[in-house]
């Protein structure tokens, strides 16, 4: 059975202590911005901004794709205000608003390979790709795992650690899902490991 193109983004699943994810995330500030590269989506890997609100919430941007560029966590959750209590999973570029980043180093999220990831690419790394805008309508990501993957980079984003054992997840086909730990992470020194 073929797998379905579904981008979501990367979405907490578990970790790798063992420990399942309780949903523990950081709020972070997004500042306005006037074009759809300034949108936040659920499950967009972000990192700092570089900038604060007036109150010093720390912001966040859309991570940059490719090796060396490091990441905060994915985002889990949009808040809402009184002006847009339908926001559920996205904000407009063109407004300020608040995210939740799960923040922790250990976690493990599930994503959509942009190709056919074999099996043996289980520790190697690899790096997350933008290949579509996020959806304004469904509020998803428009993010995903690159299928190349480079197992002596220690500086590429992502860590594969598994596959999604699931009757819709055929492995070593195209658009399957992966598991993969955030490699480079900003909380863990701006690097990872090397792959196996």
């Amino acid at each position: 059975m073929a797998n379905v193109s579904r981008l979501n983004g990367f979405k907490p699943v578990g970790t790798i202590t063992g420990a399942p994810y309780t949903g523990a995330a950081m709020r972070f500030y997004k500042a306005a911005g006037t074009t759809v590269t300034h949108d936040l989506f659920e499950g967009d890997l972000v990192t700092f901004s570089g900038t604060c609100d007036a109150a010093g919430v720390p912001g966040v941007s859309v991570a940059t794709a490719g090796a060396a560029q490091a990441v905060i966590g994915a985002v889990v959750g949009v808040e809402s205000d009184p002006n847009h209590l339908d926001r559920t999973s996205w904000i407009d570029g063109a407004d300020a608003g608040y995210v939740l980043v799960c923040t922790d180093p250990n976690v493990i999220y599930e994503a959509q390979a942009g190709g056919a990831v074999p099996i043996t690419s289980i520790g190697e790394n690899v790096n997350m790709e933008k290949s579509a805008a996020g959806d304004r309508t469904a509020g998803t990501s428009g993010q995903h795992v690159l299928n190349t993957v480079a197992s002596s980079l220690s500086t590429w984003q992502l860590k594969l650690v598994g596959y999604p054992q699931r009757s819709n997840n055929e492995i070593n086909a195209v658009y399957n899902k992966v598991l993969v730990i955030i490699n480079n992470h900003v909380f863990k020194g701006h690097t990872g490991t090397a792959g196996i």
